[in-house]
């Protein structure tokens, strides 16, 4: 549930619960209503809590290792958080999206999921496979001289194998 449906919600409730009368089984209710407020409070403060650790755990995990499972379960933390910017810090969750965008080893339906997920929080990046934005110019993460020339032999390869399958 988004924050404006969320406060919409409450305020509906209070104005209800300041509506509703105060005596017979109302007054009951009103009464009851006012002693659970603490549970209540208690319980989302429980829940902020433990989806904090849960995506820094979730986090960590990621930055070691970028892998599917982990991309996916992250997006998924991140959807349910409140307030993940502050937090986690906007430009961590840009470089992390980058690392993850630009990972090989992270299909494009797990970059997917982590895109719309960056969107949801209202963070401006660029969509999978696209690079990272610089104000409005897309850039290229740099490649060393041996990267280069290893991405060549590995391309020259499987052109051979596949001329020899032919």
């Amino acid at each position: 549930m988004s924050r404006n449906k969320f406060i919409l919600l409450f305020a509906i409730l209070v104005i209800i619960y300041l509506v509703m009368p105060s005596e017979g089984i109302y007054g009951s209710i009103k009464a009851n209503v006012i002693l659970a407020l603490p549970f209540l409070m208690i319980g989302v403060i429980i829940y902020l809590f433990t989806t904090v650790i849960v995506m820094r755990r979730a986090w960590r995990k990621l930055d070691n290792n970028v892998i599917d499972d982990n991309v996916i379960a992250f997006a998924k933390i991140m959807n349910i958080s409140f307030d993940v910017k502050r937090m986690m810090g906007v430009n961590n969750l840009l470089d992390l999206y980058t690392k993850v965008n630009f990972s090989r080893h992270a299909s494009m339906k797990a970059k997917e999921l982590l895109y719309q997920a960056m969107r949801r929080k209202r963070l401006d990046v660029p969509p999978p496979g696209q690079g990272v934005f610089d104000g409005n110019v897309p850039v290229k993460p740099d490649r060393t001289n041996a990267e280069i020339k290893a991405a060549r032999i590995e391309a020259a390869a499987k052109a051979r194998k596949r001329k020899n399958k032919k």
